[in-house]
């Protein structure tokens, strides 16, 4: 007969911990590493729109916009006409929590009143708030006496 107590019927706490603190390390691991490949991800999959009309340029005066939607009509924008012939176009979504932003034109500025964010209409870059990236911008171009919107600029901002 055997003597000794039968020591694999319960693990022992020292175990347990230790398969626990190894399962939780590879949780941290994985989400981190899926939350670091999104942006590559979106990245990769990002589609090639053609430029659309959005407005006739004659129904925006100088310091006016229009809202519509780009790429998708689920994508809310804004384009603003800064002088007679120069136009930008813009997501309408901020880019710290995506709360709509809104044109102050005596400004020459978008503000989102979420979160008291300010952004340039020359460029969209930030002038103020808890915003830390840009406005994404679309080409804006005038054809014809239309405004057409095409892809977003990459870079700068400019």
């Amino acid at each position: 007969m055997n003597q000794h107590p039968n020591t694999h019927r319960h693990a022992s706490p020292k175990s347990s911990r230790r398969e626990f603190a190894k399962f939780l390390g590879c949780a941290v691991l994985a989400g981190t590493s899926v939350a670091a490949a999104r942006p590559l991800l979106s990245v990769a999959h990002t589609k090639v729109m053609a430029p659309q009309p959005v407005a006739d340029a004659n129904e925006i005066p100088v310091g006016g916009y229009k809202l519509f939607r780009y790429p998708t009509k689920d994508d809310p924008c804004i384009l603003v006409r800064l002088e007679a012939d120069r136009f930008a176009a813009y997501s309408q979504s901020c880019t710290h929590l995506m709360c709509p932003i809104h044109f102050q034109p005596e400004k020459r500025q978008f503000y989102c009143p979420c979160h008291e964010g300010f952004f340039n209409a020359e460029d969209g870059s930030v002038l103020a708030g808890p915003p830390r990236r840009p406005l994404p911008r679309y080409t804006a171009e005038l054809r014809e006496g239309q405004i057409w919107v095409g892809q977003e600029q990459r870079g700068n901002n400019v």
